[in-house]
């Protein structure tokens, strides 16, 4: 041992002996196994006072934590090599007995532990003891009853065997005569198969003669020992064949009038054979057959009819030219006549529905019915076989939808494209559309298709039917116009274009879009329809094309109307029809005593002439709903109808149009009317000039206020029309094509002519009201007034008088024709502005007379207005009076100040003419002459509007 370890130990050893003098009263510590050891005399003695000193459980606790990792591991540990692993290089005694120390109290402790857990489980494993003691008691217990049972069974075998064999003998021989009794009766019943046979066949049960026969295929096949089975094999075989034959003969019937359960059997009946794919076949065989055959016999029932017809009328015999018969189906289609053309077509959709129908019952039977297996012990179709199965007729079936839908197509487009129908009347023609765009939406319900094959023929004949059908019913509107007596129809009060028989298409699509499936590509946005062949479980969708038209009712029911009539009140009435005029010059009150009868103002006004125009316009919309492709065109037709009434309309006044209204009936005009000296063929689009009104109509008598009534019903009767117009724009922009331009001449025609109607009411009036006062009278009574007056006197001008008369015999005058002529109070009302507007350029006229003028002659000049103001109240229904504004500011601008008065000049120099503008000028003596030549001289330099 070298210096340096000796002077080690000696530190060691003065550490330990510290610690253990100043922890000899408290409980041994981990830290006390860890130390380090180097002299052994005193750790001998340290050793055998731990021996004698018992631990705490803290102790124990931490000895046992002490342990190290390896001592509890369960696999096979050297613990030996371990702790030889862990000395120091140099080795020493004193070292290597501290270590033996801590190991045995380490296993002291873990021993003391283990002591106390076995203390503890004592009772349990007492208790585990007492079971298995239980358990062997048990097993014994079994271990003898095995015993007694072998002894038994030997006992058993020794006493009963001989007697079983002597039993199973004689079952034997049973079972063999047994088994020959069953065959001589499956012989017996292999005999009598032909008459069950036809028995089931008779019956229509199927898969009983099938099953039958199969079951006697297999009996024969197993008994082909016994002689008298060999001659019935092929019997058997020529029956199978038989059977065949009637299956075929089911699947055409099935075809031509479906039924669920003979069609479940022929399923079943095919699907013993394993000829499902074979069945489909015959199935499309037998209704392509159906498609060709029926629509040749309807056609052919048809054109031996009117031949026998006319063979009757011209040879007194009925004998039908068998001709026809072999005659191709497309020159049979050709010798139909006219008057049965729409009776066959219907027949010929009927029936083609009918076909169609008996498929798509087919198609959803085998939707809702899963592959039926055949037999109660046939295992041999598992799952992936069905599923096979159903998968193939899925695909046949829905090849079959198109394949069928082109037979139909083709049938009834031979037979469309073989007529004529520009010698169609519009009524039958729109029946023909009707069966053709129910037959699209049978295709679209039967396989989803366009029809592209239906819509090309009865486009290009469509537009040329309704060229020359419009064309004609422009001549006649141009002749009832020209003959029209301007008098109301008599309908019901509350009448509307609904009641018409026209508009009855439109209650089912009223409210929602329109949609045809002759339409152009288009997005969809209404929801989807119920299927026709759902909805038509009975019947077809075209057994209500050629029903009986419903009857109007739109004509006034006398009694009702004096129903009506008679529960109408005085308080009911207007003011204007119960006020008493009073003339101010004679006291005398005219008689103006309203009696309570029928009130005609309620009444539409609705001529004959608008009546035919309404139900073109119905007829128009439904040729736009039944034939998309042609729409546009159709509304063009129909915006003429009204144009062509609005140009009629205009041609009863002479006064002077507003710009708009002229640019519309100039376009009109230019595009639609037809000069006589100026005829061109070509020109399909023109129509004939506009009719010419007698002068037994027109009569300009102050009587009847310049035919009054036949001007109010004319303007009123235009504008219910584009009222109509406005009510139908959604329905007929609905079935306008998606084109931007053909869209934007919809509204351009909206918009610019039948907004303008209101126009053409202001217009007509205004030639009853440029005439109903003496204008220019009014203008020279007041340009002999003086209005250089000193003194203002409280008494207005006479002028106002005269005025005042003649508008109130004006009311008086229009208050007698309420009596026998409707006059709407709207028709009053744009009358009375026309009226008043006339009035007021006449006293600004009058008042633009004046050469000279005082502050007390402007003064009259407001008195005399306001006087006629006041009385103009009480004679007419409008509020606010029109114009007044105009009046009064020319009467107040006198009292203007020099700058004012130029600015109020450029103001209002378009609202006044140059000339009145320059005698107000001229008339004031307060500014100077030179602003008044300044004034008057812009005023020349510039363009009077008036």
């Amino acid at each position: 041992m070298d210096i340096k370890e000796k002077l080690k130990s000696f530190i060691d050893k003065q550490k330990f002996n510290l610690k253990v003098n100043h922890n000899i009263q408290e409980s041994v510590t981990k830290d006390d196994f860890q130390g380090r050891i180097a002299i052994f005399s005193q750790h001998q003695r340290i050793g055998s006072y731990l021996d004698e000193h018992k631990l705490t459980p803290e102790a124990e606790k931490a000895v046992i934590e002490s342990i190290e990792a390896p001592y509890f591991e369960v696999d096979g540990v050297d613990v030996g090599e371990l702790e030889l692993k862990k000395f120091p290089d140099i080795t020493d005694i004193h070292v290597i007995n501290g270590i033996r120390s801590r190991l045995r109290k380490q296993h002291a402790v873990v021993t003391k532990c283990v002591s106390n857990l076995i203390l503890q489980k004592q009772g349990l494993y007492t208790k585990e003891i007492e079971c298995i003691a239980e358990i062997q008691q048990e097993l014994c217990k079994a271990i003898s009853l095995c015993h007694d049972g072998r002894a038994s069974l030997k006992e058993g075998r020794t006493q009963f065997t001989t007697a079983s064999l002597g039993i199973l003998s004689k079952y034997s021989k049973r079972q063999r005569v047994a088994d020959v009794i069953e065959s001589l009766k499956t012989i017996r019943t292999l005999q009598m198969t032909d008459v069950q046979l036809q028995v089931l066949l008779k019956a229509e049960d199927y898969p009983g003669a099938i099953q039958l026969l199969l079951e006697c295929q297999k009996a024969a096949e197993t008994f082909k020992h016994f002689h008298c089975i060999s001659e019935l094999s092929s019997k058997l075989q020529d029956t199978l064949e038989m059977v065949e034959e009637q299956l075929d003969s089911a699947v055409s019937r099935v075809a031509l009038n479906f039924s669920q359960i003979l069609y479940e059997k022929l399923v079943i009946a095919f699907g013993l054979f394993n000829k499902t794919q074979i069945m489909l076949d015959q199935l499309h065989m037998h209704l392509t057959s159906h498609i060709h055959n029926t629509a040749f016999n309807i056609i052919l029932g048809y054109v031996e009819l009117y031949n026998t017809s006319i063979n009757n009328i011209c040879n007194g015999q009925g004998n039908s030219n068998p001709s026809f018969s072999k005659l191709q189906y497309s020159e049979l289609c050709k010798n139909i006549n006219q008057e049965f053309f729409l009776a066959c077509f219907l027949d010929l959709s009927k029936s083609m529905w009918n076909i169609l129908k008996n498929y798509h019952s087919i198609i959803k039977w085998h939707k809702e019915t899963k592959t039926i297996k055949i037999g109660a012990n046939d295992n041999t179709m598992n799952t992936t076989d069905i599923d096979a199965q159903d998968n193939y007729i899925k695909q046949k079936l829905d090849h079959g939808l198109i394949r069928l839908w082109q037979d139909v197509q083709a049938k009834v487009r031979t037979y469309i494209l073989a007529s004529d129908p520009c010698h169609f009347k519009f009524d039958d023609f729109l029946k023909v559309l009707g069966i053709i765009n129910k037959l699209i939406e049978v295709g679209k319900s039967f396989c989803d298709s366009q029809s592209e094959t239906l819509q090309d023929s009865i486009k290009a004949q469509s537009l040329s039917f309704f060229r020359s059908h419009h064309s004609t019913r422009m001549e006649q509107l141009h002749m009832f116009l020209e003959n029209e007596g301007w008098e109301i129809c008599p309908v019901k009060y509350n009448f509307h274009i609904n009641q018409l028989v026209e508009y009855r298409f439109l209650k089912e699509d009223f409210g929602a879009k329109l949609h045809t499936p002759l339409s152009s590509p288009r997005k969809e946005v209404e929801p989807l329809k119920k299927n026709l062949f759902e909805m038509f479980d009975e019947g077809s969708p075209f057994d209500s094309i050629n029903e009986d038209c419903i009857e109007e009712n739109i004509m006034a029911d006398e009694v009702t109307e004096n129903a009506l009539s008679e529960d109408d009140s005085d308080d009911e009435l207007s003011e204007e029809l119960k006020r008493d005029f009073v003339d101010e010059q004679t006291g005398e009150k005219p008689n103006s005593t309203v009696k309570k009868k029928k009130d005609i103002h309620k009444v539409p006004m609705v001529t004959n002439t608008t009546l035919t125009i309404l139900r073109l316009f119905g007829k128009y919309i439904q040729m736009m709903k039944l034939l998309q492709p042609i729409a546009f065109d159709v509304f063009r037709c129909l915006s003429h109808l009204f144009e062509y009434y609005m140009y009629a309309i205009k041609g009863i006044s002479d006064s002077n149009l507003s710009p708009r209204l002229r640019t519309t009936l100039q376009g009109i005009e230019e595009r639609l009317i037809l000069k006589e000296t100026n005829i061109d063929e070509n020109e399909v689009d023109k129509v004939p000039p506009p009719p010419t009104l007698g002068p037994n109509i027109l009569k300009d008598l102050p009587e009847s206020l310049y035919s009054l009534p036949v001007r109010v019903i004319a303007v009123e009767s235009l504008l219910f029309l584009s009222q109509q117009l406005e009510f139908l724009q959604s329905q007929i922009e609905s079935l306008m094509p998606s084109s931007n331009s053909k869209k934007n001449f919809l509204q351009k025609f909206y918009s610019n002519t039948v907004l303008l109607t209101s126009e053409v009411r202001i217009h007509v009036y205004l030639h009853v009201a440029s005439r109903v006062v003496d204008y220019d009278s009014l203008v020279n009574q007041m340009s002999s007034v003086k209005w250089d007056i000193s003194d203002l006197m409280s008494q207005h001008s006479p002028y106002v008088d005269v005025l005042l008369r003649q508008l109130q015999i004006l009311s008086m005058r229009i208050e007698e024709l309420r009596r026998s002529h409707p006059i709407p109070s709207e028709a009053e009302k744009c009358l009375w502005e026309s009226v008043i507007r006339y009035t007021h350029r006449a006293l600004l006229e009058g008042f633009a007379s004046a050469k000279k003028c005082t502050n007390e002659g402007r003064s009259l000049m407001q008195l005399d207005y306001q006087q006629f103001l006041m009385k103009l109240d009480c004679l007419t229904p409008v509020r606010p009076i029109p114009d007044r504004h105009l009046v009064e500011s020319y009467i107040k601008a006198y009292y203007l100040p020099d700058n004012a008065l130029e600015e109020w000049v450029n103001t209002n120099q378009t609202s006044y003419s140059t000339r009145q503008l320059v005698s107000l000028i001229s008339c004031m003596t307060r500014i100077s002459k030179k602003t008044k030549q300044k004034i008057i001289s812009v005023l020349e330099d510039a363009t009077p509007l008036k």
